[in-house]
């Protein structure tokens, strides 16, 4: 019954211990035969694990409509198409198709305005935060007194990307993360860009995430020898 304006709490008036208890019924799980005390009086099993091992629940999975025809009664695991069915949804010749002003922005548009997008895209800074290598490597160029440019968009190569840290007029530091960047073999596309930036007159330094945080010392001086 829902407590209403004028109602006399049920705990006015008395300490914690003298009141009154909630109402339990001892019972025995039927498939552990463990002893239990529930608090409604129509549960039957102590825990989900012996209810999904229960004669009740067996029985009605032979009763569902789902796997009544299963040979093997077992769960129903999902709708299998036939192979006419998947060929012809597949073939379908709307399957791709989007309603009016709602395009899909990758079909339909052409090369020209996917490059500019790109291109757009270079100048935008995707992380939320600078990755733990880079603010290492950025806290020792700022100790070092060196300025530096974090996330500048190189687009005057094929494979146009942002760099990790940039030192005018042309020198290039990667923090390159050895999962991420496949330690020791690097990434191929990683190879590709430090060729390209290499013919372009930059200066490349990688460093591997793990020297950067277990061997500071030679980085810094890697970087000072190409300052020199």
């Amino acid at each position: 019954m829902p407590f209403n304006k004028g109602m006399i709490p049920f705990n006015k008036g008395k300490r914690k211990n003298e009141w009154e208890v909630a109402k339990t019924y001892k019972k025995i799980c039927p498939v552990c035969k463990k002893k239990i005390e529930a608090k409604r009086n129509n549960q039957i099993y102590c825990n989900i694990v012996c209810y999904s091992l229960s004669d009740k629940l067996r029985e009605c999975a032979k009763k569902s409509v789902m796997i009544k025809n299963n040979a093997i009664k077992k769960y129903h695991k999902g709708h299998m198409h036939s192979e006419t069915t998947k060929a012809r949804i597949r073939n379908n010749p709307n399957r791709y198709s989007f309603s009016s002003g709602k395009d899909n922005p990758g079909r339909n548009k052409s090369k020209e305005t996917i490059l500019k997008i790109k291109e757009k895209r270079l100048h935008q800074k995707v992380l939320k935060k600078d990755t733990k290598p880079e603010v290492i490597m950025q806290d020792l160029l700022k100790n070092l007194g060196i300025n530096f440019i974090k996330h500048k968009p190189i687009v005057n190569i094929k494979h146009k990307y942002q760099c990790d840290i940039f030192i005018s007029p042309n020198i290039i530091i990667e923090c390159d993360g050895d999962y991420y960047h496949n330690y020791p073999d690097g990434r191929e596309i990683d190879k590709i860009r430090t060729k390209e930036l290499q013919k372009e007159g930059f200066k490349i330094l990688r460093f591997w995430e793990h020297q950067i945080h277990n061997d500071l010392d030679f980085c810094k001086n890697k970087i000072l020898g190409i300052l020199k």
